[in-house]
């Protein structure tokens, strides 16, 4: 039995637990909910499937494509009860097949007008764009697996390696 039966890096068997197979739907807070529309369809190839209305007014749509397997919601900032700022964040990773089809995304980003920057991190190769509302939208494919625990401190140039426990265990600082 664990140290500890309640910690965080604690797992239950593949048996016990039904794994998801990738993500259902995805919120992000933004501020114009037409532009974000266009922003993601453009950039993704996404369709409009679901639209939200509150007193009249756009509060939020989702988008997707009928074969994609997930939805991107999108929901107006203002309608939410507390702040839900996302600027210089990147929430959502999408994840593409192979590194051709990293290329190809980095590649109809720049035909876009995007800008698209490519960056290398230490779990994934990745290509950043910028949202309308600063929320930075990354795509990429695993650079190794996610088998065992990594944690990563934020230093002056960006992350670095730095521990190899989970301090939300009670672990301490690195």
């Amino acid at each position: 039995m664990p140290a500890n039966p309640g910690a965080l890096t604690t797992t239950p068997s593949d048996q016990d637990l039904p794994h998801p197979q990738a993500i259902l739907v995805a919120m992000l807070p933004v501020t114009d909910v037409a532009a974000s529309a266009r922003f993601y369809t453009r950039l993704l190839g996404l369709t409009v499937l679901r639209e939200f209305v509150h007193d009249g007014r756009v509060t939020g749509c989702s988008l997707s494509h009928p074969r994609a397997g997930f939805a991107l919601s999108l929901r107006l900032r203002a309608s939410l009860d507390g702040p839900a700022d996302l600027r210089g964040e990147h929430p959502i990773i999408w994840r593409v097949t192979d590194s051709a089809a990293l290329e190809r995304y980095r590649a109809h980003a720049a035909a876009l007008g995007l800008t698209p920057t490519s960056r290398r991190h230490d779990d994934a190769d990745l290509v950043a764009v910028v949202d309308p509302d600063g929320i930075e939208v990354l795509v990429g494919i695993p650079s190794r697996p996610w088998e065992r625990f990594q944690g990563y401190e934020l230093v002056a140039d960006g992350y670095r390696r730095s521990h190899e426990r989970s301090l939300l265990d009670g672990g301490g600082t690195p």
